[in-house]
């Protein structure tokens, strides 16, 4: 008898466990947006450190990839898509605030980009993966 109340107790307290994780889950995703806020408080580039950057670079792709600056603020496109604002978040690498990721290389010659398909108008091959790294050279 003690046993059976035991294994009760047991499956009782987990599916308790269960059910609030469930909930607590749910009301996460109440709340939730599906724009993300970026915090202004990344790395603060120089006056001028973006104009090393701003540039066309040639996506493997085959897209276009164009680099701005306006006044302190920075901005990507794939050529005749809209621009996504770029935030700074260590010297020589940005990210958007749907997750794409640029660290310049090689005297800013070559971009290495992680979540390419985030920016609107991206080619995305076959079976592309948010992992895969993309380069653009100018």
């Amino acid at each position: 008898m003690k046993t059976s109340f035991l294994r009760h107790a047991i499956v009782a307290s987990t599916a308790l466990l269960l059910g609030l994780s469930c909930i607590s889950a749910g009301a996460l995703e109440i709340g939730e947006h599906e724009t993300v806020k970026v915090s202004a408080s990344g790395y603060k580039l120089a006056p001028q450190e973006f104009s090393q950057y701003a540039n066309r670079y040639q996506l493997d792709t085959g897209d276009t990839l164009l680099l701005r600056q306006q006044v302190n603020r920075y901005f990507t496109q794939i050529k005749g898509q809209p621009e996504v604002e770029l935030f700074g978040r260590a010297p020589g690498v940005f990210e958007t605030a749907d997750g794409t990721r640029l660290e310049f290389r090689n005297d800013a010659d070559v971009i290495a980009i992680s979540g390419l398909q985030n920016l609107p108008g991206a080619i995305a091959s076959h079976g592309d993966q948010q992992e895969r790294i993309h380069f653009a050279v100018r």
